[in-house]
């Protein structure tokens, strides 16, 4: 069931499901302002134990649902709604595209601001910099990748837990802005201190998952070139996940200097990052039929 459970939302998440009903950070802005209504008063957010029992109660309800029905349809069906909500990709399918038209009207402002929303902090002529290509893998990494794999590993539980937790620091992280909407003030002014906190929770949670993409990466692009950047980060636990997945990406696909920063770039990457969700499928697959994967 959950192989089809990820077709299925996969095959509706690219048909539809943009509006921000479909996104996780949707969910924990209403959950954080009924938290702050209701425990504010008792201190409950102020604490570190205390804020770490807030974020994992969401997980811990939907593992209390599933266990509390056998019944199939209703659990594939939930299922497919909490991926659905989990992959929460539609913000970054629209900049996306915005960045695409962009750069086909020769529109060098418009694209860099596409870029900065999208995450490219630094291009890759600056120090610790990356093309565009890579942050599109990195993206779809935490949306897709490491979702799926959560979910495999814990099911849906798995899956709400490391979205929560991605959206937190993402929402934490990102650059300031003066006219950030509401939601976004909100989380920042309630959990701002526990920033280093869920920073490092995500590190970890990521760290698995970096690993299981990036040799995905490598079956289905150049293994030969990619492969020794590959064994130089397997046991690699100071290096960040998203160095770690984009640098493997790069060298799996061996795209020129030259294309950096064009069309031409980020179509090669989304065709590899595509053609890696389809490597998870597979491995789902297999586990279902020799691991036991229900």
């Amino acid at each position: 069931m959950m192989l089809i459970s990820i077709i299925i939302a996969l095959v509706i998440e690219r048909l539809g499901a943009r509006s921000e009903h479909w996104q996780i950070d949707f969910y924990i802005a209403k959950y954080l302002t009924w938290s702050k209504k209701q425990l504010s008063n008792k201190g409950v957010l102020g604490s570190d134990l205390g804020v770490m029992i807030w974020f994992v109660i969401p997980a811990v309800l939907t593992a209390v649902v599933f266990h509390l029905s056998d019944f199939v349809l209703f659990q594939l069906v939930l299922n497919v709604l909490i991926l659905l909500v989990c992959f929460g990709c539609g913000r970054y399918r629209r900049l996306y595209k915005g960045y695409l038209n962009a750069l086909t009207r020769g529109d060098s402002e418009a694209v860099t601001l596409y870029a900065l929303q999208m995450g490219q902090e630094r291009t890759e002529t600056e120090r610790n910099g990356e093309t565009f290509g890579q942050t599109l893998v990195w993206i779809n990494f935490q949306h897709y990748c490491a979702v799926m794999f959560w979910f495999v590993v814990l099911g849906a539980p798995g899956a709400v837990l490391y979205a929560t937790a991605r959206s937190l620091v993402s929402t934490l992280t990102e650059r300031q802005e003066e006219d950030m909407p509401a939601q976004v003030a909100l989380v920042r002014s309630t959990l701002d201190t526990h920033t280093q906190r869920f920073s490092q929770l995500l590190f970890w949670l990521d760290w698995l998952p970096a690993r299981i993409a990036s040799f995905g990466y490598l079956i289905i692009g150049n293994f030969t070139q990619g492969t020794g950047c590959w064994l130089k980060y397997l046991l690699d636990f100071e290096t960040s996940n998203r160095r770690v997945v984009s640098d493997i990406a790069l060298a799996a696909e061996q795209i020129e200097q030259q294309f950096f920063g064009c069309t031409y770039e980020a179509t090669c990457m989304m065709r590899l990052v595509k053609r890696n969700i389809l490597f998870f499928l597979v491995l789902t697959a297999l586990l279902t039929l020799f691991g036991g994967l229900s």
